[in-house]
């Protein structure tokens, strides 16, 4: 399959401290990964250079073959690639219709913004959105009383709104419970199914990651350790001697 996202040799340090050393990986177009490591392994900092909020000290970004790294997080995001963050924070001031509007209007130029009020604007592909994400119903709420759940779809419909080829999840599933856990994936993968969309998630939750990842990334101080499917990753020595500790049973993870 051909390669969305091409990670070679990236090299990340703080100071003099590395934080990533020589990470490389492909994902191919419409997979659906998970990037998983202790706190520390390094996955916030690949997420946030893969999304352009920071520049590698070496190593290339390709998306689609087009050299994406250092580019900064609004051009980035131009090229195709979407994120959601780990603490949902829609535009709590706004309706729900009003917050999709208003990426929707981000999108445009400067003088339009300026000329065609937000409530004057077109609401199709608001209303579209908020229908994928199963939240027609809570159009005219305001982004401040949706329940936790709601708002992480939400954030996914503005995700969305963009038309991201590859979409960057931060711990989707954090403060959920078990079963909202799955059905949030479900729709995740439903979606992504439906544009052909790659998606790349972090979580600690390891049920969520073995249940819906095709493909599982673990990073170990800096170092990506394995990249292969959930069953071989599962039984990797190194993987359970990093992750979960030698006398973790199989069925740990």
């Amino acid at each position: 399959m051909t390669a969305l996202l091409s990670v070679r040799d990236l090299y990340k340090r703080y100071g003099e401290m590395p934080v990533l050393t020589d990470v490389g990986f492909d994902i191919p177009k419409g997979e659906i990964a998970a990037l998983i490591g202790a706190n520390g392994a390094g996955k916030s900092t690949l997420f946030n250079i893969l999304g352009g909020a920071l520049a590698a000290n070496r190593g290339t970004v390709l998306l689609d073959g087009e050299a994406i790294g250092g580019h900064g997080p609004e051009r980035v995001a131009r090229k195709g690639v979407g994120r959601t963050f780990q603490t949902s924070a829609p535009y709590r001031a706004l309706g729900v219709r009003e917050s999709l509007m208003l990426i929707a209007a981000a999108s445009e130029p400067a003088w339009r913004r300026m000329l065609v009020p937000l409530g004057s604007r077109p609401r199709d592909a608001a209303d579209a959105a908020l229908e994928e994400v199963g939240l027609a119903h809570l159009a005219d709420a305001t982004a401040a009383a949706l329940s936790y759940g709601d708002a992480k779809r939400l954030e996914l419909a503005m995700a969305l709104m963009r038309g991201p080829r590859l979409l960057l999840m931060d711990e989707p599933t954090a403060g959920m419970a078990p079963g909202e856990r799955a059905r949030f994936m479900e729709l995740v993968t439903a979606r992504a199914a439906e544009r052909g969309m790659t998606v790349l998630f972090t979580e600690h939750d390891v049920a969520t990651v073995f249940g819906f990842a095709a493909r599982v990334l673990v990073l170990d101080r800096g170092r990506l350790i394995a990249d292969g499917t959930p069953e071989a990753v599962r039984e990797n020595p190194e993987v359970r001697r990093a992750y979960l500790g030698d006398h973790a049973p199989t069925n740990a993870l």
